[in-house]
């Protein structure tokens, strides 16, 4: 009957580290995809800001004076605004990743390229405008793969928890087995 007891408790502590790994490992993929969320937002915020801002500059270049009497184009008091949001949100991506993984660098280098076509386009609007732009959908194609690349990594779970799934459980369920043998095997023996 001793041995029952120590079979238990070992299946008993073994259950209880598979049930840890596997609630930190939940946790650890709710973080990561309210991670993944986030940057999406930030990237479509500022992309869009950008983009708006490029074509306050195109349109108040190509129609100077009438401008502001045109229906569709977007007040000056905005203007402001749209500039602060492209700010807000560009450092909010730079706060999200990591600048040692060699994707989030480029990434970085491809938005910081947006900031500067558009600190140039203001001093030559025509010309820059178009730079601009390309800059805004090149920094956008290239965050689609960053952001598919992590939800993979959620999806897929974190090391520990492959390894709990991959051999711990498995090696749980043939440890039970041995031991239910075990007793088994005790009992006619006896």
């Amino acid at each position: 009957m001793a041995i029952a007891t120590v079979v238990a408790a070992v299946i008993a502590g073994l259950i209880s580290v598979v049930a840890l790994t596997l609630t930190k490992e939940q946790k650890t993929s709710e973080f990561r995809q309210a991670w993944i969320d986030g940057l999406r937002s930030d990237l479509a915020d500022y992309l869009a800001a950008a983009r708006a801002m490029a074509r306050v500059i195109e349109e108040a270049a190509a129609f100077g004076d009438k401008y502001a009497a045109l229906p569709f184009t977007i007040p000056p008091d905005q203007v402001g605004e749209i500039r602060r949001n492209v700010a807000v949100s560009l450092y909010r991506i730079k706060l999200r990743l990591n600048p040692d993984e060699k994707e989030h660098q480029e990434l970085l280098r491809l938005l910081g390229s947006v900031s500067e076509t558009q600190k140039q386009a203001v001093s030559a609007p025509l010309e820059r405008t178009a730079a601009m732009l390309q800059a805004v959908e090149t920094a956008a194609d290239y965050s689609r793969p960053i952001l598919k690349a992590e939800w993979r990594r959620v999806k897929a779970g974190e090391p520990q928890f492959r390894l709990v799934r991959n051999w711990l459980v498995p090696v749980v369920f043939a440890l039970c087995a041995f031991f239910a043998w075990l007793i088994v095997s005790v009992k006619i023996a006896a």
